[in-house]
């Protein structure tokens, strides 16, 4: 999940969206790279201690082996795995400016998994910093949340073109996006609203998702459970599978079993 701008439901659609193919039978690794840590405490995990717990933070600061990797990972739920944010990635960002192939980080840790899950869903801070770079050149495609708000549409294009500076920098294929999924969406659309959607339609980029605001979805972090989970009857539950399906992560045939 891609974006720098904060308050657009990142952490709420990679949490949802996540369980959703979960609950359809895929293996899903989540990675909380947050420094807040919403994900983790949202899906009711404990913080990784630096202390004494391998963090996402020290295996990226160093060349960490399979099973070592593997000691990162903290189970949820059924095939739903979680990489939890730990208080070191405060410092991750100002770390990573002093490694080699800094933009590779991530990809060094989360290539040891390729096998092991269908899915993996890095949850990003709202920031254009190095750990961000670290999952634009990661990622093989990305989906892009936002809200219904001008501002958002100017972060959008500030961040299509950062992707666009990286990846031609670092010589790396940029991620493909599947589209925005929009959140906080009223119906009927108000006039502002079109606007909005005129302006994504512009950067030639999909509306894969709309998804409103429901009291399951914020009742369902205070019981550490995926909406999938926690109201899978629900018609919030039914636009993220709804999603799911438009952005090619899951078949009709799969939402259906």
């Amino acid at each position: 999940m891609l974006n720098q701008k904060g308050g657009v439901a990142k952490t709420t659609t990679t949490m949802h969206l996540g369980g959703t193919l979960a609950a359809a039978g895929k293996r899903v690794l989540l990675v909380d790279l947050d420094p807040q840590g919403n994900l983790t405490t949202g899906l009711g995990m404990s913080r990784l201690n630096p202390t004494d717990e391998l963090t996402l933070t020290q295996a990226m600061l160093k060349d960490t082996g399979l099973e070592e990797a593997r000691n990162l990972i903290r189970q949820h739920s059924e095939n739903l795995w979680v990489i939890p944010s730990a208080l070191d990635m405060f410092t991750l960002a100002r770390h990573l400016y002093g490694t080699r192939s800094k933009e590779h980080r991530l990809e060094w840790v989360l290539e040891h998994f390729d096998e092991d899950f269908d899915h993996i869903i890095v949850d990003c801070r709202p920031a254009l910093e190095i750990d961000t770079d670290n999952v634009i050149v990661w990622a093989k495609d990305a989906l892009v949340p936002m809200d219904v708000d001008t501002f958002a549409i100017e972060a959008l294009k500030l961040f299509l073109g950062q992707t666009a500076t990286l990846t031609k920098e670092t010589r790396t294929t940029p991620p493909l996006y599947r589209g925005i999924v929009l959140n906080r969406v009223a119906r009927p659309f108000s006039t502002f609203t079109q606007g909005v959607y005129e302006a994504i339609h512009a950067l030639s980029l999909p509306v894969v998702g709309e998804i409103p605001m429901r009291t399951a979805v914020t009742e369902s972090k205070h019981k550490g459970q995926t909406i999938a989970q926690y109201a899978p009857k629900s018609d919030v539950a039914e636009m993220f599978r709804d999603l799911a399906v438009k952005s090619g992560l899951l078949t009709d045939v799969e939402v259906s079993a």
